[in-house]
């Protein structure tokens, strides 16, 4: 498998309030047995449909995190991409995210400290009906303009 590379590398200096990057994706069960290997998280409510069918959501649910864990990708490899350090995250979950279905996650930036080289990102997810799923913010420090001039690298 080729790794694939951030579509941007972005110093604060790139970067205005009111930017934004986003993702759709999905959760299929194969995911959940992934998440749970990593996580440890073998909650019933995750693999065992007849117990979920009996659960408050009345189905299988994903692990929370795995909706937050789409922000990494966005800040790792969009925005503000290649160097990116995640520094910090609050998170409120919502609603459940359900298997097979389509979600969309969403970075807006919100506020930009040049002085620390830090990014405030709201981060938030939604579902197919357009619900917010989950919602938080994120602190980032996007690569230095020195190190990226040392780097010799092009914005892909």
């Amino acid at each position: 498998m080729a790794i694939p590379k951030p579509t941007a590398c972005m110093t604060v200096e790139d970067l205005e309030v009111g930017m934004s990057a986003e993702k759709k994706y999905s959760i299929d069960y194969q995911d959940v047995v992934k998440f749970s290997e990593i996580s440890g998280d073998w909650n019933p409510a995750h693999h065992d449909e007849q117990y979920a069918a009996n659960s408050f959501f009345q189905e299988r649910v994903a692990h929370g995190m795995f909706s937050t864990a789409q922000f990494s990708g966005l800040f790792g490899m969009n925005m503000p991409g290649l160097g990116t350090l995640w520094l910090k995250q609050s998170v409120e979950f919502l609603r459940p995210a359900f298997l097979g279905r389509e979600y969309r996650a969403v970075v807006t930036v919100t506020a930009i400290d040049r002085e620390t080289n830090t990014v405030t990102l709201s981060t938030e997810c939604f579902n197919e009906q357009g619900e917010k799923i989950v919602t938080g913010e994120g602190v980032v420090k996007p690569i230095p303009a020195k190190v990226k001039a040392k780097m010799n690298t092009r914005t892909p």
